[in-house]
């Protein structure tokens, strides 16, 4: 089974990388002595108390299992974005202009629409990377990647 580190930070815990983990450690013995009160460190914890009164404390855990996917009848992924559920259609992946070809993709993208009662409603939309951030397509793309 995979594994992360569960680091909490003066009561909040959030799963993080062991690369993400190691680099923090790796700061806090080198570069950041100027910034940590006190350190100790063994083979799955670490604990590090900042000057700025900052704890943060990491512990080696198993990966938490994926969350199961909640899907429609037609098995397209339902995704609550913002307060509300929406009905996400299968990722088109992007295909580059060809000579010869008369259409192309030019990103990929997914195609949404609001869910009602486990049915779409109202019209079609789309999400992809290139979606202003803050809005719900951009939200959509980034709960689905």
């Amino acid at each position: 089974m995979a594994k992360v580190y569960e680091r909490t930070e003066n009561g909040t815990t959030a799963h993080v990388s062991i690369r993400e983990a190691m680099a923090e450690v790796n700061g806090a013995m080198m570069a950041g002595k100027r910034h940590v009160r006190t350190m100790s460190s063994g083979r799955t914890q670490h604990s590090i108390e900042y000057k700025d009164g900052r704890q943060v404390r990491m512990t080696l855990v198993d990966a938490p299992a994926p969350e199961a996917q909640e899907t429609d009848s037609k098995g397209r992924r339902i995704v609550a974005v913002k307060g509300k559920r929406y009905i996400v259609g299968a990722v088109v992946p992007a295909r580059p202009k060809v000579d010869g070809v008369p259409t192309w993709v030019p990103e990929a993208y997914v195609a949404y629409w609001s869910e009602r009662n486990g049915e779409t409603f109202g019209a079609t939309r789309f999400a992809s990377a290139s979606g202003k951030p803050g809005t719900v397509g951009r939200a959509i793309w980034d709960a689905v990647k």
